[in-house]
């Protein structure tokens, strides 16, 4: 990998050597995608957070201690206050992200809205609701205000609620 990987990676490392955590004990154990997370941009604290959620999440489920309100928390069996997901989900409720639409009649794909209405980050999907008016037909399948399921692999663009202005 590049250069820009291996001080990206020296990051993550020192990160993770901050609160106690060394790559070189977990990472051989459960390998956490951190290839992934770099073409992503997540910054290297960040990932070094991921990656200690995940090799804790693994170490419960291996011990048989993990929570049992969530498949996805991060804390052992019994813990108090509220669970707290291993991966937060990309895309939140109230989120929007730009779709591509394909047209099988002509093939020139068409870009639209979608409101998030939750993702599951698992099968990498994203349910919401159409926030435009398609251009092209779509013989009723698509039109304002249909439930969708999308896949990651079809999201052009993604903004917060709030990065949208009046005009």
């Amino acid at each position: 990998m590049s250069s820009g990987y291996n001080d990206w990676i020296t990051e993550v490392n020192a990160a993770l050597k901050s609160i106690n955590m060394s790559m070189d004990d977990w990472q051989p154990r459960w390998p956490f995608d951190f290839g992934a997370e770099y073409k992503a941009g997540t910054t290297a604290d960040y990932a070094a957070m991921k990656a200690n959620r995940f090799w804790w999440l693994q170490q419960n489920k291996s011990l048989k201690q993990d929570c049992r309100i969530t498949s996805n928390c991060w804390l052992p069996n019994g813990h108090q206050g509220a669970c707290q997901p291993a991966v937060e989900p990309r895309y939140r409720s109230g989120d929007y992200v730009k779709v591509e639409f394909p047209d099988e009649t002509t093939g020139i794909g068409e870009w639209m809205w979608v409101r998030v209405t939750h993702c599951d980050e698992e099968k990498q999907l994203v349910f919401g609701t159409l926030d435009n008016q398609p251009l092209n037909d779509y013989d009723g399948k698509v039109e304002l205000g249909s439930r969708l399921a999308i896949r990651y692999s079809q999201i052009r663009d993604h903004k917060k609620a709030t990065e949208f202005t009046k005009q």
